[in-house]
């Protein structure tokens, strides 16, 4: 299986990819040549990324050509894709990250995460909209569920159900306490 680290490298590759490549392929629509240039540039960086092990060298370098290409042409452009803040980059990088390893993963473990994604939602928007739940107690519950998303992400499905647990008992914790009161 495809490592988290490999996955997480070829995410953000393609995530870089796919906004310099729109932008280009928006500002070269009436260009042919360009255009043709343009797909040859995309197809060695698909092909790079979709080699096993993928090959990030290749991949960069067809990423770096499309920044000089972008910065060449079109500096001063309203709309020219720039990078994204680091916080947002890595927000864009975890969505294709997680699609490249669900797509690496059997269709069983597939199946078995997504019963566990829905529980986790289902039991977290339950907990929430308990009645007379502490900010504490309501952050708690935050905290346990991200990391039960965390742990789905990574693949870790025995930690991500020990977490949606956790999360249930923070929350029967503050019911049984709040009806005492």
């Amino acid at each position: 299986m495809t490592g988290l680290y490999e996955i997480w490298q070829r995410a953000e590759a393609a995530r870089r990819l796919d906004v310099l490549s729109g932008f280009i392929a928006i500002c070269v629509a009436k260009d042919d040549d360009a255009r043709r240039r343009l797909s040859q540039i995309v197809a060695d960086a698909d092909g790079a990324l979709s080699a096993s092990p993928p090959d990030l060298v290749v991949a960069s370098e067809c990423l770096d050509q499309l920044v000089c290409w972008a910065d060449t042409e079109w500096i001063d452009h309203p709309y020219r894709a720039v990078e994204a803040r680091p916080d947002e980059a890595d927000r864009q990088t975890r969505d294709y990250a997680k699609d490249l390893r669900h797509a690496a993963l059997p269709v069983r473990a597939r199946d078995e995460m997504g019963r566990i994604e829905l529980s986790l939602e289902v039991r977290f928007l339950a907990l929430c909209r308990q009645p007379g739940l502490g900010c504490r107690v309501r952050q708690d519950i935050f905290y346990v569920a991200g990391r039960a998303a965390m742990a789905l992400d990574l693949g870790h499905l025995e930690a991500a159900e020990r977490e949606v647990q956790r999360m249930e008992q923070v929350g029967a914790v503050e019911s049984r306490q709040s009806q005492f009161r």
